[in-house]
């Protein structure tokens, strides 16, 4: 049945007016219905609850504001009740105190909105090594130092500009001091040298620009660096290096299943050490270009998940992928680690990228009743796995197992289990003993490692021991030792004696 013109009208008519009178009743400011009055009663008494996060803090009083205010902080200074710990101070500080108590400096108040409160730190460590390494007919004696210098200047709590050099020694074992042995090379050594080993800087975008999410409820909490900075990616398996980089970082990434998230991006355009330290010096001309993406998750299984990848691009022939795999989980008493680290040539085996699969497992305990750590380290590396990138002096990709597979870091002492991990497999059992609470130390490694490949003989049996004590606050004595023998080669020995000063 059709409806005639005025009919349509008519009710388009009555339709507007109930429109614009449910629009009246829903503005009225006097509801009189019952439930209005309770939602009136819960508006009322939510006026009245604490006041949480920014809303409970004015970080720009207004200078008429009320010194009654309830949420101001006093400004009457209150004894901590427990008797404070003597500070150890930096060779140089300006600025409020290192980790100092006391009011702070009120900032500076930048265009953007956030307040700066400038302070500048100047810190190091200087370590002085007697060592000697004998392997069959070779024997080095040396006196070995090694200086790091940082300056830190700290613009927030967020936002810092770092600078550190190294001028007494070189990455690749040159340094300052005097060798004794061998004969040919004995003498005064020299290494000085101004070269910066970290120059970077990093901040928040959200605290640096806080009027854009005064909230905090975007996506702005973006973590960034720029510059000559230290990258560690599956605890040096698959990255470790000073890599001249530019890195972003979205953090705290919920969730189900996941209570944080961290995923980094990267880019690197120079300074890229390739090839797993088993290249001839000057062989590597450092002209990589590298991609990163980095992730990060504490899941709800109780374990702490990791998922790298790194692409190179370096000349074409030598392009190659690296993927790594990680979990961290807790089994009643055993803590333990299982890592997947994979490099993949984009055009076959080079001698800057090999492929390959590196298997690790890390497992430790406290024992029982003491601070004391057992642990049972093992890899197993498939065919030639490669880094994407490795410092000069910083061993093979698995020199985080154990003090028998890592390098000291100063002069020419070699790493008693050293040699290159193509097709072997290793393990590694340690014990580590605390004496006076943690002033001193003990560890005490038994370490092996065998090929796969029936034809090579590169079975290795090492034992290695490291005597660490704190002298005061600002010094530490070392003592290593090691003997190392290798199917069809004479023994290997080590020892060295090192004084380390932290300013």
């Amino acid at each position: 049945m059709g409806y005639s013109r005025r009919t349509v009208w008519l009710l388009c008519l009555v339709l507007f007016t109930s429109l614009v009178c449910s629009n009246a009743f829903a503005q009225d400011p006097h509801p009189q219905s019952h439930q209005e009055s309770i939602s009136k009663a819960q508006d009322q008494k939510a006026e009245t609850t604490v006041p949480e996060g920014r809303d409970a803090v004015e970080f720009y009083p207004s200078p008429t504001q009320s010194d009654n205010d309830p949420w101001r902080l006093s400004d009457e200074f209150v004894q901590y009740p427990v008797d404070p710990v003597e500070r150890l101070q930096p060779v140089l500080e300006m600025g409020d105190p290192f980790l100092g108590t006391g009011p702070i400096q009120p900032g500076i108040k930048t265009p953007t909105g956030q307040m700066l409160q400038p302070t500048f730190l100047l810190f190091g460590t200087f370590r002085s090594a007697f060592q000697s390494y004998e392997d069959g007919d070779e024997n080095t004696i040396e006196w070995s130092n090694r200086l790091d210098l940082h300056g830190d200047l700290k613009l927030s709590g967020t936002e810092r500009l770092l600078i550190s050099m190294r001028p007494l020694d070189r990455e690749n074992g040159n340094y300052t001091g005097y060798n004794f042995d061998p004969n040919k090379d004995d003498g005064w050594q020299e290494a000085f040298n101004g070269r910066l080993t970290r120059l970077y800087f990093e901040g928040d975008f959200g605290e640096i620009f806080p009027g854009l999410d005064p909230t905090d409820s975007g996506t702005l909490d973006l973590g960034f660096s720029v510059g000559r900075q230290p990258l560690l990616v599956q605890d040096g398996i698959l990255l470790q290096d000073i890599i001249d980089t530019v890195g972003i970082t979205r953090n705290s990434l919920v969730f189900d299943g996941v209570s944080n998230l961290r995923i980094t991006g990267v880019y690197g355009w120079n300074d890229i050490n390739r090839g797993n330290n088993d290249l001839p010096d000057n062989s590597n001309d450092n002209s990589a270009q590298m991609f990163g993406l980095f992730s990060q998750a504490d899941t709800a299984w109780n374990n702490t998940f990791w998922l790298d990848v790194i692409y190179t691009d370096d000349k074409g022939d030598d392009n190659a992928w690296y993927v790594g795999a990680a979990s961290t989980q807790r089994f009643g008493m055993l803590n333990s680690t299982f890592r997947v680290n994979a490099s993949i040539p984009e055009h076959g085996d080079t001698p800057m990228a090999s492929g390959g699969v590196l298997l690790i497992s890390q497992l430790s305990t406290t024992v029982h009743s003491t601070d004391n750590l057992a642990y049972f380290n093992t890899f197993w590396n498939i065919d030639q796995f490669s880094s994407a990138a490795r410092g000069r002096d910083q061993g093979s990709p698995v020199a985080n197992l154990g003090i028998l597979y890592s390098p000291v870091g100063m002069g020419r002492y070699a790493v008693p289990l050293g040699q290159p991990i193509d097709d072997t497999v290793g393990v590694t059992l340690g014990y580590q003993m605390f004496f006076d609470g943690i002033s001193s130390q003990l560890i005490l490694e038994l370490g092996a490692r065998a090929s796969t490949k029936s034809q090579r003989e590169e079975d290795v049996l090492g034992f290695g021991a490291r005597y660490q004590r704190a002298i005061g606050k600002h010094h530490v004595l070392r003592l290593d030792s090691f003997a190392a023998g290798q199917e069809g080669n004479s023994p290997a020995y080590g020892l060295r004696t090192e004084w380390m000063i932290k300013f």
